[in-house]
């Protein structure tokens, strides 16, 4: 995530563009830059830094938000009351409930769910790192067993019990048929689209979760 190098050469603009990219990742809530001039003319930089954290989570949820409408986020306005902000979290509590409820099933297992319960259970407090740990394993898997378009998108209902990992698995949502020739050139071909559909495996069509081994 940071650039800077042993023995590089930076302008105090670019310092300041590394540590307002430190600082807006989402990872931290705090970060600071402190420079010190050594007596070679050289300069020492130290990053201390606030982790991100929120509650501890006691159960794991995957949630499949593959086409489903992106929900756009009321933002919060700053001259709201103590009760008008209590509503306010408790509203979008509500709206993000629903959008669970609607959620379609997930290909997940269930033993990679116990996997980061585990991993949830030894770590404590969420962390940033925590986080990047679970997308990493989640993607991982997708990955190993051919959905090659799977992508964790967000976590959802941090700083409750129940932590949401959100992932779009790669649904095929159309089949484009295209002839080539041997250089690779888009080119008019022989046989008729019908009788090319009519040979293309189930698990490629419209509807399906894209999987590379389909294919082959």
């Amino acid at each position: 995530m940071v650039s800077l190098r042993p023995g590089g050469i930076y302008t105090k603009t670019k310092l300041q563009q590394e540590l307002e990219t430190l600082s807006t990742c989402g990872m931290f809530e705090k970060v600071e830059m402190e420079i010190k001039t050594n007596p070679d003319g050289t300069v020492s930089i130290t990053i201390p830094f606030l982790e991100s954290t929120w509650e501890t989570a006691d159960r794991f949820r995957c949630i499949n938000v593959g086409l489903m409408p992106q929900s756009k986020p009321i933002e919060m306005d700053p001259d709201m009351t103590e009760n008008e902000i209590i509503d306010y979290y408790r509203s979008q509590e509500k709206d993000y409930r629903r959008r669970m409820e609607r959620a379609r099933p997930y290909l997940l297992p269930m033993p990679v769910h116990i996997e980061i319960l585990d991993m949830i259970s030894k770590n404590g407090d969420v962390s940033e790192r925590l986080l990047q740990k679970i997308r990493d394993r989640v993607q991982q898997w997708y990955h190993e067993n051919g959905y090659a378009c799977a992508q964790v998108v967000n976590f959802g209902n941090l700083n409750t019990n129940e932590m949401a990992c959100e992932v779009v698995e790669g649904d095929i949502t159309q089949v484009v048929i295209q002839f080539q020739d041997k250089p690779g050139n888009v080119c008019e071909g022989n046989t008729q689209y019908p009788v090319v559909r009519s040979e293309f495996p189930k698990k490629l069509r419209q509807g399906q979760v894209f999987n590379i081994e389909a294919g082959k």
